[in-house]
């Protein structure tokens, strides 16, 4: 296979979409010129080279460089090296077809042990400065490891279903998950108490889904 580096990856209409990457990466904690990266490489037909991408979004080849071992990190590119022109082997890099393992690997690398480390504080004050139970300091202490479950339980939920891949089972659990949520949402009414909540969502989520969490 051959990459030929003279046409325009982009049209400037598709470039212009590039900011809504950019922006969204942002916000769920990438630097802007990753979120521009990976959109580009989500947007182009064909593998894009570093020297490509550094022409076409005007960054240095060092930034280029370090958000590309970045989104790599994190699962969302693959980097292969083909021929290029004059018979040189050259790396090019795609983006990924499957969008939820960017998101999976954010929540296993990231946020789990953001939220488990937080789950540990709340535990500990309550273990060991929790005061009365049915004081505020430990009601609230309590909240926030319920709701350090419900977070838990959901991210479980997606790096599984990342983990099954695209296919029928996958298909499967997309097309059920809106009634899944209506009977999180149904099962939930009326219940106050966010432990209980955070049984009801694991429990419902458990029972309405066939696939496992791959080992």
């Amino acid at each position: 296979m051959t990459i030929e580096t003279n046409d325009k990856p982009l049209s400037p209409e598709l470039l212009a979409e590039i900011p809504v990457f950019e922006n969204f990466l942002h916000r769920i904690g990438f630097k802007r010129n990753e979120g521009a990266i990976y959109g580009l490489l989500v947007l182009s037909e064909r593998p894009l080279s570093s020297e490509e991408i550094e022409k076409t979004l005007q960054l240095s080849q060092s930034a280029v460089s370090l958000a590309l071992k970045r989104l790599t990190h994190y699962g969302a590119i693959e980097t292969r090296e083909i021929r290029g022109d004059y018979d040189r082997r050259v790396k090019t890099h795609t983006a990924k077809v499957d969008s939820l393992a960017i998101v999976s690997s954010v929540f296993r690398k990231r946020e789990q042990e953001m939220i488990e480390d937080f789950k540990k504080m709340a535990k500990r004050v309550l273990r060991h400065h929790g005061g009365p139970e049915t004081g505020p300091r430990a009601q609230r202490l309590r909240s926030i490891i319920s709701t350090c479950h419900i977070a838990e339980t959901v991210m479980n939920f997606v790096i599984g279903l990342a983990g099954v891949g695209h296919g029928p089972l996958y298909e499967e659990v997309v097309s059920n998950l809106p009634k899944a949520l209506q009977l999180l949402t149904a099962a939930t009414k009326g219940t106050e108490n966010i432990s209980k909540q955070a049984t009801i969502i694991s429990k419902t989520l458990k029972e309405n889904f066939l696939w496992r969490p791959q080992k």
